[in-house]
């Protein structure tokens, strides 16, 4: 009933609607610019400078977006990034066979997201009742894991129905819809008048706060590495994708979201609705994390040692299974680690963990990009994925020590020390 009454919500849909918009047309930008640099120059190398690119506003200016929401109406600053990301996206039309112009202009790109999603989850408390708020993140939610199954899984289908150009300009008109559509939001002006000087200097406070509870809470540090590790290990194979269909299928890099992208996605689908069931019945957190491990790293290494030795018409029958079977692993992963992050966790610290969180993760996944991308480049995608069937088995091996007792909540002391 709840959910209906959201549905209702005039305001609440209009947010809505930019989210799906620009959720979709964000994922179909990404994908497609990355089937056209491996197409163009068949080097992972050059795929990953892209997601370097994307990456560098979240260091630059990801940390300070919310401070410089809190100075704005919020209205305006969703329609503007909107509509300027969605100019944006035309300029990749001129790029033509001068493909370093892509990073500069992805930068640009990324840049209004890092504004964009704070003033999103900014401005949703304004739009809806306090006792709705669970409802409508959870179609924020849905909407994210949505957005990135269609967003993905229809690229590679739209570039070969309409062209690169075309779809360049079918998701310039999906940002333009969603600045449209919160053009129609009630004015949200700045609840306070901002000391930027403040404000900034707070911030890194806080920051340090959060390092130093993470540092002196032992049983959350592996959980985080967990998440950050899946995180890094899922973009690291979205990076290494188009290798795998050209080397391993021997087709199109169009078509890999048929046999690769759409079953994985469809597996961590599964294991959204299926995981926190299991969690509800009592099983161990542990239990379910260890067990997740283990059948990712075989997934892996079985892809890396089994698929080149299968004939080619059965290769389209296995990777699919085993990438559902690992998607939803994934999940297996992630659901029990941030539930029990969540549990553990102080209510006035969390921002500033998963703030953290981001920000180191970004960090640290740039040497892993290049050594994996050099791996595919030189030694083959099949070795790529032997290597990461390895190092999520060590993570298993040590998970037994590491993880504790997940049963039992970490006791926090005030200051964020154990």
């Amino acid at each position: 009933m709840k959910t209906s009454y959201i549905l209702k919500n005039r305001q609440f849909i209009k947010l809505w609607i930019s989210q799906i918009c620009t959720v979709t047309g964000l994922n179909v930008v990404n994908f497609v610019l990355l089937l056209q640099l491996f197409e163009k120059t068949g080097s992972t190398l050059a795929a990953s400078f892209l997601w370097i690119a994307y990456s560098l506003p979240i260091l630059l200016v990801g940390p300070f977006a919310a401070t410089v929401v809190d100075m704005v109406n919020k209205k305006r600053l969703l329609a503007i990034t909107t509509f300027l990301q969605s100019l944006t996206i035309l300029f990749f039309l001129l790029v033509g066979d001068r493909y370093f112009l892509l990073y500069a202009i992805m930068f640009v790109y990324s840049l209004f997201s890092q504004f964009y999603l704070p003033g999103e989850s900014a401005t949703l408390p304004h739009l809806v009742e306090k006792d709705d708020l669970p409802e409508a993140n959870g179609l924020f939610l849905l909407t994210k894991q949505a957005g990135m199954l269609i967003g993905y899984g229809s690229a590679g289908f739209l570039t070969l129905l309409i062209g690169f150009h075309g779809t360049l300009i079918f998701c310039s008109v999906l940002l333009a819809v969603a600045s449209l559509s919160v053009l129609f939001l009630p004015n949200i002006k700045p609840a306070r008048k901002v000391d930027l000087e403040q404000d900034l200097a707070q911030f890194f406070v806080k920051v340090g706060e959060g390092y130093n509870f993470i540092k002196s809470n032992r049983y959350i540090l592996y959980p985080l590495l967990l998440v950050a590790g899946s995180e890094m290990t899922m973009l690291l194979v979205a990076i290494n994708m188009p290798a795998l269909a050209r080397d391993l299928l021997h087709i199109r890099v169009e078509h890999a979201a048929t046999y690769i992208i759409i079953p994985a996605l469809t597996g961590a689908l599964l294991g959204v609705t299926w995981f926190p069931k299991l969690l509800k019945r009592g099983l161990r957190k542990k239990s379910i994390i260890k067990t997740s491990l283990l059948i990712i790293s075989l997934c892996f290494t079985i892809i890396g040692l089994v698929l080149p030795f299968l004939p080619l018409h059965l290769r389209f029958i296995f990777l699919p299974i085993v990438s559902v079977i690992a998607g939803f692993c994934f999940i297996g992963v992630q659901v029990p680690v941030q539930t029990f992050i969540q549990e553990s966790t102080p209510p006035d610290m969390m921002g500033r963990l998963w703030g953290n969180l981001r920000f180191m993760t970004t960090i640290a996944t740039v040497a892993p990009m290049f050594l994996s991308a050099s791996i595919t480049e030189f030694l083959g995608v099949g070795t790529f994925f032997i290597c990461m069937g390895i190092i999520i088995f060590i993570a298993w091996f040590y998970a037994q020590r590491l993880l504790g007792d997940m049963r039992i909540p970490v006791p926090v002391q005030k200051g964020g020390t154990s």
